[in-house]
Formats: structure tokens, sequence, C-alpha cells
């Protein structure tokens, strides 16, 4: 069979529904027979760990050395899937983490998921649909458990990595992970090609990834790089798209700071940085009102881009 951790958990599921006992263990010969290889017992008894952990009708237990499985009671697989759709964690904590003034009685709930996502634009992908694809809900299950994940980005698999959150961010869901250089970076979940179990199997503590979970909450886009000195740039936007830089109106960037408002209109501001990247996309969207006045630095290069813009423009 083509074995993808949905299909597995369905043949258990009808596994354990037509045996008289309900329960089966990593190591049973039907599990063996009917996984292609390169599932060794302690694959499959990670996969029954979730099963037990995350549906609520199957128990674990000890028989002896072994862990048994047990189906407490028949269950359906697609109703069991439908009631986790109508979580709604992921929408108070949206509200929490971009307007926790909106509903401020939320705020108790929000927490509940808050070591999982990480929210720093508003969710309009059909996340409904996301959380029913299989990559996500695996990176769900290692952040929630602070487990290891072996994950593949255009066909290099990078193996140990600390899955912290789950990140959604300029329209776009991220897996926020600490490598083995302990350096955290963002990969987006739609490019993922494959997660894994990691060569290493025990779970991470969480006062290993302590500074990298508190850079998290600094982030300003995917672009935002971790141990790195944050630079401040001092932007001008004129007159004429000035209202929407005055100070008290919605930030662009989260360091976002307003300065002054000059004689002709104009409005001063400044945003902090890690890299020129992380900025540049919004002095490009605000073009030809938006400029960069300093660093000095950070205008040249701008400019040098632009300027390969314009020569491609002209081979064209």
């Amino acid at each position: 069979m083509k074995d993808t951790e949905l299909q597995k958990i369905i043949f258990i599921l009808e596994e354990l529904h037509s045996r008289s006992d309900g329960s089966i263990d990593a190591y049973d010969p039907i599990l063996e027979q009917a996984f292609s290889k390169g599932n060794s017992p302690k694959q499959i008894g990670r996969l029954l760990d979730e099963m037990a952990t995350e549906l609520p009708n199957i128990h674990k237990m000890k028989q002896g050395k072994k862990n048994i499985y047990k189906l407490i009671k028949p269950m359906d697989l697609f109703l069991e899937s439908f009631d986790h759709t109508k979580d709604i964690s992921w929408i108070i904590n949206m509200i929490h983490d971009n307007d926790p003034e909106l509903y401020p009685t939320l705020a108790e709930h929000a927490k509940k998921d808050s070591d999982i996502y990480r929210f720093i634009s508003n969710p309009f992908e059909d996340t409904a649909t996301l959380e029913s694809r299989e990559t996500f809900q695996h990176l769900k299950s290692a952040v929630k458990k602070r487990q290891y994940r072996k994950i593949t980005f255009s066909n290099v698999p990078q193996d140990n990595l600390k899955c912290l959150k789950l990140v959604y961010m300029q329209n776009n869901w991220y897996i926020a992970y600490v490598n083995e250089k302990d350096r955290v970076l963002f990969g987006r979940i739609s490019f993922i090609q494959d997660v894994e179990y990691a060569s290493k199997e025990s779970a991470y503590q969480p006062s290993s990834v302590k500074e990298q979970l508190e850079f998290l909450e600094t982030i300003q886009n995917a672009m935002t790089l971790y141990d790195r000195p944050k630079e401040i740039a001092r932007l001008k936007i004129t007159r004429k798209k000035a209202k929407y830089f005055k100070e008290g109106m919605k930030l662009r960037l989260s360091s976002q700071k307003y300065v002054e408002t000059l004689d002709d209109g104009s409005i001063i501001f400044t945003v902090e940085y890690t890299q020129p990247d992380e900025i540049l996309p919004l002095v490009q969207e605000w073009l030809p009102h938006m400029t960069i006045l300093e660093p000095k630095k950070l205008k040249k290069k701008y400019e040098d881009r632009l300027k390969e813009v314009l020569q491609a423009q002209d081979v064209k």
C-alpha cells in the first residue's frame, strides 16, 4: 500500500475495528506486511503514540514489556476529523496576536494554543482546508510535542529540526524551526516536499530554544533574520499618501515609529530591520511616494536594485 501517514492511520483503525479484543502493538506482523519497507516498529510505535494522544477512543497500556493500543469504543475517523475542524482556537489566537483589545474577554482563551501558532498577519487562506493536509498536521503535532522532524525543501532533506511554531504571515503559512546550528529559519509549508520523523527520537526541552522563541515574538515578516543586529531606517512618505502613516494609524511593520510631519505635509518615520529584504518590499509597494533617507548604504542598495530592474526591462 502507499503508506502515507493518513493511510496508515486508516488501516490501523480498520484493523482495530475488525479485532475482537480491539488491540494492536507496533510489532504486529499485519502492520509489517501492510506497510512498505523502512517502517520500523519504532516508527510504527511513534504513530500509535500519536493516535493515542490525539484520538480519545484509543488507549495506550502496558502488557509485559510491550505497549498495547486498544480501541475502547468504535469511532468514525471522518466524524472525529470534522469535530477537530470546529476547533476555533486558531481564530481566537489570531485575534489576540493582531488586535488583543478587539475582544479582551478572549485573551485567556488565546493562551491555549499560543505555543503552537503565531500570527503576523490575518489568515485569509482557507485554514480549515490547510489543516486537513497531512504536512500541516504532522508539523502541528511536532510543535505541540516539542519534537524533531526531518523536512525536505527543494529536494534537500534537513534532519533533526526543532519545530517551534506554525506562523502565518504575508498571507502564507510557515513553519518556524531551529536547525542543527541553532539558527531560526522559516519554511513555507506549501513548498515543503516531505516531513518525516527525525533521527533524534526524544523531545527537545523548551529551555533549549528559549532565545529562539523570544525572537519569534519580534519578527516582522519571513525576512527577519535571527541573531542579527537590528539597524534603523529613516523613511519619508509624501503628503499625498501621508494619511496612511500618521501617528496612531495601522502599522505596516511592527517596528514602525512615527517621527514628525514636515511643513510640506510629508511624514518621516523609522523602521528596524535585520536585512534589506525585510523592509525594501514596503518601499517598493509605496513607490514613488516613499523614499529612503537613511542609512545611505540601504538607499544605494535600493537604487542599484531599481537600476537592475530597469536594465532588465530594456533587454526585453
